[in-house]
C-alpha cells in the first residue's frame, strides 16, 4: 500500500520574489491516517495543509532542508538573558 504524509506550505512575498517553505508535520502512515491527521490540524487552526503522496527521495530532502532551517539560529545563553533584559525593563 502507499504511504502519504502531512505538510504544510507557507508562502511569502519577499523583495519581489516569491519564497515557498514547505514544513513536514507528519511521518509517512496510511492514507486515511493521513487525512485523519491533516484534518487535526486544519482543526487547531493551522491553514495550507496538504496530504502528500510518500516519495522516499522528496521527503527526505525536505527533511533535511526542514532541519537545515531549524538548526540555523540556535537560541543562546546570551539570548535568553537580553531576552530576559528586556522583559525587565519593560515591565
Amino acid at each position: 500500500m502507499a504511504k502519504y504524509y502531512v505538510t504544510k506550505t507557507e508562502v511569502t512575498y519577499i523583495e519581489g520574489k516569491l519564497d515557498c517553505i514547505e514544513t513536514i508535520l507528519s511521518k509517512p502512515s496510511e492514507e486515511k491516517s493521513a487525512h485523519e491527521g491533516a484534518r487535526r490540524f486544519r482543526a487547531l487552526g493551522t491553514e495550507n495543509v496538504h496530504v502528500v503522496k510518500h516519495a522516499k527521495k522528496r521527503y527526505n530532502k525536505l527533511l533535511r532542508e526542514q532541519n537545515k532551517r531549524r538548526k540555523e539560529n540556535p537560541l543562546t545563553v546570551a539570548d535568553i538573558a537580553r531576552m530576559t533584559a528586556q522583559a525587565k525593563a519593560e515591565e
